[in-house]
């Protein structure tokens, strides 16, 4: 057996005198298309957060590839949410006064990846996503749809190995959610594995694996 993609050890998330999990382990193996569902509450967001090194569980380890983030630095965990792993949650945070190309380049510039070569994915990912009109207008003047559309592309933009998604189709129609979960089959086949909180049946009939978080339980 080869070394987990994620593995979670004896993981914990307390708020206050609150325990939402304690002594929480899985493993996901590389390849992983897998999906969380479970009841508001239950820490499916901070689950993810905790995998993409944004937020620090109250006790236990995340590993990715093998190595703990909790022995990372801060710019090593940058280094890991440009190289490693894209996210895409529900806050877009997409920066609204510049354009759309502008934010999907922005993970290039702190990666130091070539230009033109960004260039040419952002082309790309926004003609599979159908946000090529879109590409130079400021983000301000895109609809939320829009938005959530951007946000995944630029999450895509540095090739990740593992994309974090939380509802990445939670605000669009039939026909774009179509767009988005195709763009992730392509990306699947060049080695992408998905972990992706969702309580969506288009995107739970697109995963190979459905875990519950539910009353501290990964199951």
């Amino acid at each position: 057996m080869g070394t987990p993609l994620i593995e979670l050890r004896q993981l914990a998330l307390q708020f206050g005198s609150t325990t939402v999990f304690e002594k929480l382990n899985w493993t996901f193996d590389d390849p992983c298309w897998c999906a969380i569902v479970g009841p508001s509450g239950s820490g499916k967001t901070s689950l993810i957060h905790m995998i993409a090194g944004l937020e620090r569980p109250s006790d236990g380890e995340v590993l990715v590839d093998g190595r703990s983030l909790a022995s990372m630095t801060d710019d090593e965990l940058s280094v890991h949410r440009q190289k490693t792993v894209g996210t895409a949650f529900q806050h877009f945070h997409v920066q609204t006064d510049k354009t759309a190309l502008e934010n999907m380049m922005l993970p290039l510039f702190f990666s130091g990846a070539d230009l033109d070569q960004g260039r040419q994915r952002a082309s790309e990912l926004c003609s599979a996503l159908d946000l090529t009109a879109f590409l130079q207008a400021p983000v301000r003047q895109l609809s939320g749809g829009q938005r959530q559309r951007l946000a995944l592309a630029r999450a895509l933009m540095n090739r990740p190995r593992i994309l974090l998604a939380d509802e990445p189709i939670g605000n669009l129609d039939a026909e774009n959610a179509g767009r988005v979960l195709e763009l992730l089959r392509r990306e699947r086949e060049r080695g992408l594995n998905l972990l992706v909180v969702t309580h969506d049946d288009f995107l739970l009939q697109g995963v190979d694996q459905v875990l519950r978080l539910e009353n501290g339980v990964l199951s």
